[in-house]
């Protein structure tokens, strides 16, 4: 997967009829979030991608022996 385009940066110069407008400039500062949370979603995933098959620190298997006991109680039974 390729990164997203980069935005151009617009200048005051490249906008024929006056300075930036507030949706212009916060229409950069999305492209540049946006830009922003694609890497970070990158990393994320080569970082998974690297560990996947490992298991998570301080995780453990419990047997069935291990696990705490539910108790069913049988229908129409109220709870004491």
């Amino acid at each position: 997967m390729t990164a997203p385009a980069a935005p151009q940066d617009v200048t005051d110069a490249d906008v024929p009829f006056g300075p930036l407008t507030f949706v212009q400039e916060m229409t950069r500062a999305g492209h540049a979030t946006i830009a922003q949370l694609h890497d970070e979603a990158m990393a994320a995933i080569a970082a998974l991608a690297e560990s996947w098959d490992q298991p998570a620190a301080g995780a453990r298997v419990l047997r069935m022996s291990d696990r705490p006991a539910v108790h069913v109680r049988p229908v129409g039974t109220a709870a004491a």
